[in-house]
């Protein structure tokens, strides 16, 4: 059931927030012209806030798929978004529905720093869940987007038999690099050039696959193809044919 909720999350993401957006906007100015409807809208802003933080708890503890998106389109491989991000993000629009349609921060002498600080990080979310933060697999290297700025890695930046796995429920995975030169960043990377964002997928598994491209550089072109998506798998997961084959590859 919960698989099914997290995979529409992801795939109606942009409908999903666009609803919550409205309601939310509806919610805080519907609140005014009574105490009484006052009342009503509050605890169904409060709701909704709460299924979306519960889910987006359910979310970060749900295990995550050693899988990639097949995207013949544009030549890649690509983490699915964050249903996690996602409703964080609806989860978050309800909470400041419920303190920017009250007026009640202006009691607390905090109305021009709460509301503002508030809304950063609601249009943060949004923005991060509308675009979707991925990690993509080229033909030419690794590229990680965010919602506001990109990390583009040749596979020739990277240094060989790297990265390592990471701890199992890591959500960050550590790049190393053997060409720092190579690397190109646009905009603000909230991780930073030397690690890539992995809460929506397996942590060894993409690890595995970015070190397993490291080292067979004669795969890297079919990459984006199924047919190569389907070698990979097997690659990755037949087991070691010798003593120097640490890691699946």
């Amino acid at each position: 059931m919960l698989t099914t909720v997290f995979a529409v999350t992801v795939r109606r993401r942009r409908l999903i927030l666009t609803i919550a957006l409205v309601l939310a906007v509806v919610l805080a100015v519907g609140r005014r012209p009574s105490s009484r409807l006052d009342l009503i809208l509050l605890n169904a802003t409060f709701l909704a806030c709460v299924l979306a933080m519960l889910l987006a708890v359910l979310a970060s503890r749900r295990p995550r798929p050693a899988a990639l998106l097949v995207k013949p389109e544009v030549r890649a491989f690509a983490t699915e978004p964050s249903a996690f991000q996602i409703c964080m993000a609806v989860g978050l629009t309800f909470f400041s529905s419920l303190f920017l349609g009250t007026g009640h921060l202006a009691g607390m002498g905090l109305i021009n720093v709460l509301p503002f600080l508030l809304l950063v990080a609601v249009g943060l979310h949004l923005a991060g869940g509308w675009r979707g933060v991925a990690v993509e697999l080229r033909p030419d290297g690794v590229c990680q987007r965010d919602f506001a700025g990109s990390l583009t890695v040749p596979w020739e930046a990277l240094a060989p038999g790297r990265p390592a796995r990471p701890a199992v429920n890591a959500s960050a995975l550590a790049l190393t690099y053997a060409r720092p030169d190579l690397v190109r960043r646009r905009g603000i990377l909230v991780l930073g050039r030397r690690q890539l964002r992995i809460d929506n997928v397996h942590p060894w598994f993409i690890a595995d696959t970015i070190r397993h491209y490291v080292d067979h550089r004669q795969h890297r072109a079919a990459i984006g193809e199924p047919a190569e998506y389907q070698r990979l798998w097997q690659a990755l997961t037949s087991p070691p044919t010798g003593p120097d084959h640490a890691h699946a590859s």
